[in-house]
C-alpha cells in the first residue's frame, strides 16, 4: 500500500510541477522579452515545490522516518510524471504552437556549427536530420524530457533531500515493538 501512495503522490506532485514549468515556458515564448524571468521564476518555484513535496511526504512518515534515499528517490519519481508533461508540451509546442520559432531556433543551431568550420557539408546534413528529428518527433521529445528531468530533478534532490530527511523517532513506543520482532 506504501509503494501505490508512493507512486499516486509523485504523479500528482509530478503533474503540478510539470504544469507549472509549460505554464512558464509558454510565457517565455509567448513574451520573449520576459522569456529569461520566465525561466529564473520556474527554477526557483520548481526547487520550492520539490522540497515543500518531499518536506510533507517525509513527515507523513515521520514516527518511522524518512531517509536521504527515500526523499531523493521521491523527487526524481516527480521528475519522471514532470518529464512526461513537459515532453507533451515540446510535442505540441514544436509541432503546432510555435513550429516557427523551434524551426528558427534549430537554424541558427545549425548555421552556428557550419560557421565554426569544423564539421563538413556530409556530417552537417546528418547533423541536421538528427537534430530535427530529436526537436520535432514526439518519441524523442518524449524521452529525453523525462531522461532530462529524472536528471535535473535528482541533481536537485542531492541537495533537497539534505533538509527534508526525517530521523525516525526513537521515543515511539510502536517503534521499540518493531524492533522485538
Amino acid at each position: 500500500m506504501v509503494k501505490n501512495t508512493f507512486w499516486n503522490e509523485a504523479s500528482r506532485c509530478g503533474a503540478i510541477v510539470g504544469l507549472i514549468g509549460v505554464l512558464f515556458s509558454l510565457v517565455g515564448m509567448l513574451v520573449p522579452a520576459i522569456s529569461f524571468v520566465a525561466n529564473l521564476a520556474n527554477f526557483v518555484v520548481t526547487i520550492y515545490l520539490l522540497f515543500y513535496y518531499t518536506r510533507r511526504r517525509a513527515q507523513r512518515f515521520a514516527d518511522e522516518g524518512y531517509t536521504y534515499t527515500q526523499c531523493l528517490g521521491f523527487i526524481v519519481a516527480i521528475g519522471i510524471f514532470a518529464g512526461i508533461i513537459s515532453g507533451a508540451y515540446q510535442i505540441v509546442a514544436s509541432n503546432f504552437l510555435f513550429p516557427e520559432k523551434f524551426e528558427e531556433s534549430l537554424n541558427a543551431t545549425i548555421e552556428l556549427f557550419q560557421q565554426s568550420g569544423v564539421y563538413n557539408n556530409e556530417m552537417m546534413d546528418q547533423m541536421s536530420k538528427l537534430m530535427r528529428s530529436y526537436i520535432f518527433s514526439p518519441i524523442p521529445a518524449l524521452i529525453s524530457n523525462i531522461f532530462g528531468n529524472m536528471l535535473t530533478f535528482g541533481f536537485y534532490g542531492l541537495f533537497i533531500s539534505i533538509g527534508t530527511k526525517c530521523e525516525p523517532n526513537i521515543f515511539d513506543s510502536n517503534y521499540e515493538e518493531e524492533e522485538d520482532e
